[in-house]
Order: structure tokens, then C-alpha cells, then sequence
């Protein structure tokens, strides 16, 4: 009985450690606003630094992207959205937040990497990057979005009062990012090799995620678990339901409880790891 209330405490004190390590990232975070705010800019600004349009080159690459897909699925193949839905309209709500979330996970992952100067001269609290990268890639997402906002009415699609559940998706992306961004970029200073595969990773979820095709009718039905676990999945038919559907968000309630479930586990897993490798950075940059 010692033995079973001792491993009772321990396993209760371990859980109370692995939470105030995310409590106190939180709170750095809020200590920490300015600089982040600081790094964010100087960040953008690098990107753009010589260039003389500056952030519409941000804007160029999905824009031509947009293009493409338009081209090859709606000239070329003749392809519809559900419903016979203008296939532009079905991919572009779709579009915008994996690039968010593709272009803030792979960027994040090298954020120690990137900051290494800050990391090796000084005390710095490197827990704030991944917020520094989500912050950053935010205005280009609301540019973004902006441009499938003006696709949707060239196209007819009439503004609509679900258009506002927009931030909740939004956020519920970002809080999915956050934890992973705490984990691989900590991982990434002792591997370089995985910021190579994350990429790879990504061009494969890609096309797990119904951005491009429907998930309903084209998957078989003992495969629909994996939609349901891809948390983006929801993501991605949150953003289009609203902007689209006019779907409220509590349409697929269980789904969200799970992605915000999985944020979670992301979050504790990836603030422990970041804070336990956390000081042998400066040594391995």
C-alpha cells in the first residue's frame, strides 16, 4: 500500500511540474509581450530587407499558388466543389490556414536555430520564439485571408455573421502549433536533420487534409478515423464552414473538444522537453 501511495504522489507531483512549466511559459509570455512584439517585426522586416515591394512578395507565392490549382483542377480537369461549389472557392478556405500553419511549424522548428546569437550571449527566454514566429506569420494570414475574402465576393458568396467564428479558429490553430513548436525546435538544436523532415512530414499531411479533395465520398469508411485525428482536418473544415457553409462551431463539438484535448497534451509535452533541454542549448549552438 506504501508503494502504490508513493507512486500516487509522484505521479500527481510530476503532473503538477509538467503544468507549471506551461503556467510559467504562459507567463513569460505576458512578461515577455514587448520583446516579442520586438522579434516579430525584425523578423517580417528581415524577409523583406533590400526587396522594393517588401510584403507583397509574401503574398505572391500562395496567390500564384491559388492560381495554379485553379487552373488545373477548374480549367484543365473540370472539377467542382461539393455541391457543384466553384472548386477556387472550396480550395482557397481551405488554403489559407494550412499555410499558416505549414509556414509557422516548419519556420518555428528552426527558431532556436535561428536565434542562436540571442540563445549563446545572453539570458534570454527562448520559450517566446514560437510565439515570435505566430505572431509574425499572423499578418500575413490576415492578408491572406483578406484575398480569399475578396474570391468569396467576386464569386457571390454574401458576407455572413459566421464570418466572426473566424478567431476561434484562429486561435484553436495557433494553440495546436504552440506545443509543437516548444518541441521540435528544441529537438531541432540537437538534430538538424529535423527540420529537413518536418518538411516532408508537411508535403504529407497535406494531403491528408481536405484542403484540396472531399473527405466525404472519397474516403472509405474505416479510414474516416484518420480525418477525425488529424486535428488541421478540423481546422480547415472550421475555417471553410464558416467562411463558406455558415456552419456554427459547435457543429462538430466532439472533434473540437479533441483538438483542444490534443493542444494540450502538445503543450505539456513540449514546454517539459523545452524546458529540460532548455539549458544545454548554448553549448550544442
Amino acid at each position: 500500500m506504501d508503494y502504490w501511495l508513493s507512486y500516487a504522489d509522484n505521479g500527481v507531483l510530476s503532473y503538477c511540474s509538467e503544468m507549471n512549466s506551461v503556467i510559467g511559459f504562459l507567463r513569460n509570455l505576458y512578461q515577455g509581450r514587448r520583446t516579442i512584439r520586438a522579434l516579430a517585426r525584425r523578423d517580417v522586416l528581415s524577409r523583406y530587407s533590400g526587396t522594393l515591394f517588401r510584403s507583397a512578395w509574401e503574398l505572391a507565392n500562395p496567390a500564384l499558388t491559388l492560381l495554379v490549382f485553379w487552373f488545373v483542377f477548374s480549367v484543365a480537369l473540370k472539377a467542382k466543389g461539393p455541391d457543384g461549389i466553384p472548386f477556387i472557392l472550396y480550395f482557397v478556405t481551405g488554403y489559407v490556414p494550412w499555410l499558416f500553419f505549414s509556414e509557422s511549424l516548419l519556420r518555428g522548428t528552426q527558431g532556436v536555430v535561428a536565434h542562436s546569437f540571442l540563445v549563446k550571449k545572453m539570458v534570454f527566454p527562448s520559450e517566446l520564439l514560437p510565439f515570435v514566429y505566430l505572431t509574425g506569420g499572423a499578418l500575413n494570414h490576415a492578408l491572406l485571408l483578406l484575398l480569399a475574402v475578396v474570391v468569396l465576393l467576386f464569386n457571390g458568396v454574401a458576407v455572413s455573421w459566421y464570418w466572426l467564428q473566424i478567431p476561434y479558429y484562429f486561435l484553436t490553430l495557433c494553440a495546436t502549433l504552440l506545443g509543437l513548436q516548444w518541441l521540435l525546435s528544441a529537438l531541432n538544436v540537437f538534430s538538424r536533420d529535423l527540420g529537413q523532415g518536418v518538411g516532408v512530414v508537411l508535403n504529407v499531411w497535406f494531403w491528408v487534409t481536405p484542403v484540396v479533395w472531399v473527405a466525404d465520398g472519397v474516403i472509405p469508411p474505416q479510414y474516416q478515423w484518420v480525418m477525425f485525428a488529424n486535428p488541421i482536418s478540423y481546422i480547415v473544415d472550421g475555417y471553410r464552414g464558416a467562411l463558406l457553409y455558415q456552419q456554427p462551431f459547435w457543429a462538430n463539438w466532439s472533434q473540437g473538444l479533441y483538438v483542444w484535448g490534443l493542444s494540450l497534451v502538445f503543450a505539456v509535452i513540449g514546454a517539459n522537453v523545452f524546458r529540460r533541454l532548455k539549458s544545454h542549448f548554448g553549448d550544442v549552438l
